[in-house]
């Protein structure tokens, strides 16, 4: 399969005031054309940094050190000047993020921000034009009356449709990658649902491989094909979802399948983030395919 994302060897730290913060150590990641890949783990343990190294942003902070392998479709991205990576955003690979709402400029009406999304792909593309699939855009995330939504502003929709908005607009130049941090976060556990449903149709309909960044292991198992789990700025084991979730191999993810809520009995499980079970800096567990 063709590569579309690949990650080697992945090593960031901040410096500050205080010394240098290592926050990634050396992880790697590899995701083909059509894929939907999760990236697993708790708060801070790096996934969104990589999410945003991949884009580009964090290049741009002069407290960052980046060191590490970085291709998309075959491209060096480190090789590329901040230009060359400003111009792949929104347009060879886009984002969403997980509160739609923060993501929309509530002073422009959604169909102004939906053309300036269009017209990174396609410069010159008329208002009619952007009217048009921008309309086309929003029929295909199932908006009714896209007119209505395209002449609002966003806090006069609810955090479904600005959901669905923002979907729309991350697809509408046919990205080759598509990273969703918490894309459902914000929402209710049924806009959720049909958030996440919606989204596997679109990304299977164009082909695009998927950067599915989530703590939630449940919407994981239904939507990712496989999964990294992350600790600390450690991969501590990858594979496909189905064996992973069978068979995992780290007590960390053990320990995150264990902290799942449970109608019930259980609980969640005390992790003591000292345990040398936990750390494995370089060590990653493949589970078996």
């Amino acid at each position: 399969m063709t590569e579309i994302l690949g990650i080697d060897d992945l090593h960031l730290s901040f410096r500050g005031y205080s010394g240098t913060v290592e926050v990634l150590h050396g992880i790697s990641l590899h995701i083909a054309r059509g894929e939907r890949v999760a990236l697993v783990g708790e708060s801070g343990s790096g996934k969104s940094v990589t999410a945003r190294i991949v884009l580009g942003l964090l290049q741009e902070l002069r407290s960052a050190r980046i060191r590490g392998a970085l291709r998309f479709e075959g491209q060096d991205l480190n090789a590329m000047s901040r230009r060359q990576r400003h111009a792949l955003r929104g347009t060879r690979m886009s984002m969403i993020f997980q509160d739609p709402t923060s993501s929309l400029n509530p002073v422009f009406t959604i169909g102004t921000q939906f053309a300036e999304v269009l017209r990174r792909g396609e410069p010159k593309l008329s208002n009619a034009a952007c009217l048009e699939r921008a309309t086309r855009l929003l029929d295909d995330v199932s908006i009714p009356d896209p007119g209505r939504v395209l002449a609002a502003y966003p806090f006069q929709l609810s955090g479904g449709m600005n959901q669905r908005v923002v979907i729309a607009m991350a697809l509408a130049n046919e990205p080759s990658l598509l990273i969703a941090d918490e894309p459902g976060t914000a929402l209710d556990v049924t806009v959720q649902a049909q958030t996440l449903s919606l989204m596997r149709r679109l990304v299977e309909d164009h082909r695009t491989a998927v950067l599915f960044i989530s703590h939630n292991l449940g919407v994981v198992r239904e939507f990712a094909d496989r999964l990294y789990v992350i600790y600390r700025g450690n991969i501590v084991e990858e594979g496909r979802t189905r064996s992973v979730f069978d068979h995992p191999r780290h007590p960390y993810t053990r320990a995150l399948m264990q902290a799942v809520p449970r109608i019930t009995g259980g609980g969640i499980p005390d992790i003591d983030d000292r345990s040398d079970d936990f750390l494995a800096p370089r060590e990653t567990h493949e589970a078996t395919a």
